[in-house]
């Protein structure tokens, strides 16, 4: 199989499938990081009593909300990733199966 000489455009296709991991895996961090933080670390402070019940269920929602948004984006780019994929691939890579 021989690969097709890339262009400048398919350069600039590929930079942004590398953007797309990139924030593909940070929003996976903080979307892990967050709701590792309201799902597990606050719980826990508020049954050793060192944080207030209701402190924590208040401190709770809106890691809630911001794990959502993490997954919502995380889903988003990936989605992204996929379709930028299929239009760049077929260009490098004319013969995908022999």
């Amino acid at each position: 199989m021989q690969l097709a000489e890339l262009t400048s455009g398919q350069w600039v296709e590929l930079s942004a499938l590398a953007a797309h991991l990139w924030v593909f895996a940070a929003s996976l961090v903080i979307t892990g990081l967050t709701y590792m933080l309201a799902h597990a670390m606050i719980p826990s402070l508020a049954d050793t009593g060192e944080l207030p019940a209701h402190i924590a269920r208040r401190m709770r929602a809106p890691l809630y909300l911001i794990a959502l948004a993490g997954i919502t984006t995380t889903i988003i780019v990936i989605v992204k990733f996929v379709i930028l994929g299929l239009e760049v691939l077929p260009g490098i890579y004319p013969r995908l199966a022999i």
